[in-house]
């Protein structure tokens, strides 16, 4: 009895299965092994004998079910080797050919030289010349890639040193020396703001031209201010109202910040706390009226009365 409970509940199910012993899905592994020990049929040698063949079998089986597992798992190996090295073979394909196009667009291309004049800041701003590069590079067909060597060449040599001293990664990085530029001159949000609310029409131009003006203006604006939704663009417009409402020394006092303070209620803050302080300090600083010195009555003197007695 103690040989059968060491075998499994499929191989003793098989073994009451060949021996003809009735058991049901329910029976449990003592129940089988009962059942079968009640068998007139039973004898242990050949009982012992029987389940080392199921056994056996169970394991041959199962090694023949490992086998073919193991052969399908290496076919689709080597059918997802083969798809990779496919995708390889036409990604490096493509690769050559868009490297080839690139080189052949790349002894094509045209020189923004003799499409554009050399920047001038007496004539316009950094901005606008900025704006108005990208826009010719495009048109051109210049990839961005070539931008940078392309704008120094339009620079005076002070301005194309200032971009050769970066470092040289942001050096060939075209929005990198954008904002160098920029900051070379002093191109902030507020900048742009007076820009936008002061720029005039330049004598003979067309309307047209001072709408592209504007719209660059109030588009440095708002990206300077970052401008992102309408909540934001309502935040910026009173903050905006405010700042013209106030008096000189308010904006002098947060001059280093004036344009980053686009929150209506960061700025009111700002503001009522600077003017708290300022009256707080003029009425400690109240001088009272001057008295003047009283004048000194000079009494007749005893001798000047005796003469005149006399």
């Amino acid at each position: 009895m103690a040989f059968l409970a060491k075998h499994r509940k499929e191989e003793l199910i098989s073994f009451a299965d060949d021996m003809g012993i009735e058991i049901s899905s329910n029976d449990k592994k003592v129940d089988i092994c009962k059942n079968a020990k009640e068998s007139p049929d039973f004898e242990e040698e050949f009982v012992r004998g029987c389940l080392e063949e199921i056994v056996k079998q169970r394991e041959e089986l199962k090694a023949q079910a490992e086998a073919a597992e193991l052969k399908r798992t290496e076919a689709l190996r080597q059918e997802r080797e083969f798809e990779l090295e496919k995708i390889r073979l036409s990604n490096a394909a493509e690769t050559s050919s868009v490297a080839s196009t690139r080189s052949e667009n790349s002894k094509n291309r045209r020189s923004l030289k003799n499409l554009m004049q050399k920047f001038d800041a007496q004539v316009t701003d950094i901005s606008m010349y900025l704006t108005l590069f990208q826009r010719q590079a495009r048109t051109a067909g210049i990839e961005e890639t070539e931008w940078v060597p392309q704008l120094i060449s339009l620079l005076s040599l002070d301005l194309a040193q200032i971009i050769i001293k970066e470092p040289e990664e942001k050096m060939q990085d075209y929005l990198n020396v954008k904002e160098v530029l920029l900051d070379r001159f002093k191109m902030k949000p507020e900048t742009f703001r007076l820009k936008f609310t002061q720029h005039k029409r330049k004598p003979g131009a067309l309307w047209k031209e001072l709408v592209f003006e504007l719209r660059h203006y109030l588009g440095g604006w708002l990206d300077g201010s970052e401008v992102r939704d309408f909540e934001s663009l309502k935040n910026l417009m009173i903050s905006d109202q405010i700042k013209r409402r106030v008096l000189g020394d308010v904006k002098e006092h947060f001059l280093d910040e004036w344009g980053k303070l686009v929150d209506p209620l960061v700025l009111a803050g700002e503001i009522d706390e600077y003017e708290s302080v300022m009256n707080s300090r003029k009425l400690h600083n109240v001088r009272m009226p001057e008295r003047k010195p009283l004048e000194r009555v000079k009494l007749p003197s005893p001798r000047k009365e005796k003469k005149v007695n006399s």
